[in-house]
């Protein structure tokens, strides 16, 4: 059966006091007209349309940490993200900037979020240190921001559930970055940010006992002839495209991390993309 999801009434505002959390939080319920009756038979084709409410709410400490612990795992991955102290990267988004999207009120778990920390603040953070472990060309950029007077850096994580749609992605970084300039004071904003993700080898061959039969240089050869490499997040086209600096990994079985630094102009430029893309859709 095919779903189509279609988006409600998308918030572009956070609920930022108690009485208004409260009063949304009533009216973000799921409501789900379903073709599946006792009484009447699906037709080929037939779509099953769920209707959807996503509310946009700061990080809450009290309710979110498991939830970011759990998307954070899932950005990184199994092997990366045994490499990180999950705990501590947790604590790090809440006491940032951070936006997350839920769509059963404030007390429910995140579906997914957005986090922008702050680098010179939290250079001593391991996660901080982690990223300086990864490559020269981090470490070397980090340096730079380090010795530099007046340019500044955001650590940006984001991650979502696979079905979310990719339609929430312009506000989420709307709304983010507007409690970015309201977290810096006078308008300002970070001159950098570096972005951590993911991508995939469509192809990846997953019987493992073939490919341990193969050798070396078969093995490198098949991760070099990749058919195709598509994205688990659709921004990260865009992000590519207006990068100063981007590099990955090699695939790790048909995943390829991928590290990107983007200037505030070219980050802007690739939500407004985007967001142009998204509504030709």
């Amino acid at each position: 059966m095919v779903q189509a999801i279609k988006l409600n009434d998308l918030k572009n505002k956070k609920k930022r006091n108690a009485e208004e959390e409260e009063n949304e939080s009533e009216e973000s319920e799921i409501d789900i007209s379903s073709t599946d009756s006792e009484n009447e038979e699906e037709k080929p084709g037939e779509e099953e349309i769920v209707n959807i409410d996503f509310d946009f709410f700061s990080g809450n400490p009290d309710v979110d940490f498991h939830a970011l612990k759990n998307l954070s795992r899932q950005l990184f991955g199994p092997q990366e993200s045994a490499r990180i102290q999950l705990s501590n990267l947790a604590d790090l988004i809440l006491n940032s900037p951070t936006t997350t999207i839920k769509t059963d009120g404030k007390e429910s778990d995140p579906y997914c979020f957005l986090s922008f920390v702050d680098f010179k603040a939290n250079h001593n953070s391991d996660y901080a240190k982690y990223l300086q472990k990864v490559d020269m060309r981090l470490s070397t950029f980090f340096k730079t921001i380090t010795d530099s007077g007046n340019k500044n850096c955001a650590l940006v994580l984001s991650e979502r559930l696979i079905n979310m749609p990719p339609e929430v992605v312009p506000p989420l970084y709307k709304i983010t970055l507007e409690d970015v300039t309201t977290t810096l004071g006078d308008d300002k904003h970070y001159d950098f940010y570096v972005i951590v993700t993911r991508k995939y080898e469509v192809n990846f061959d997953t019987d493992e006992d073939a490919m341990k039969n193969k050798t070396k240089d078969e093995r490198s050869k098949k991760r070099v002839k990749a058919d195709e490499v598509d994205y688990f997040h659709e921004e990260d086209r865009f992000f590519e495209k207006h990068a100063k600096i981007h590099f990955e990994s090699e695939a790790r079985k048909g995943v390829i991390s991928s590290y990107m630094i983007l200037d505030h102009e070219g980050l802007v430029k690739s939500i407004d993309e985007l967001e142009t893309e998204i509504s030709t859709w």
